[in-house]
């Protein structure tokens, strides 16, 4: 199907717009895993990051289903934490 100029330029800024979210989450949970000690776990899952993200990179429709959703997820642990640190603070 046809897509017009500005729809395309829209899913590309989406589109890297997941990117940059994902390699920044990955980031912060690479370093708790690696401030918890847990080198091997980190190891391993800066490894899985890294595979998936070379293959969203290459615009693969598994890898970007992947990468959105574990976007999805770590926005959605963000509120729950805040939302339990607010009750925390309220008691």
């Amino acid at each position: 199907m046809y897509e017009f100029e500005h729809e395309i330029k829209r899913k590309e800024k989406v589109y890297k717009n997941y990117i940059i979210l994902y390699m920044i989450s990955a980031l912060i949970n690479l370093s708790f895993l690696l401030m918890d000690g847990e080198i091997l776990r980190g190891i391993c899952s800066l490894l899985f990051v890294l595979i998936i993200l070379n293959f969203g990179l290459r615009k693969k429709a598994w890898a970007i289903w992947i990468i959105k959703y574990m976007v999805w997820i770590n926005i959605i642990a963000l509120i729950i934490i805040l939302f339990a640190k607010g009750i925390e603070l309220m008691q």
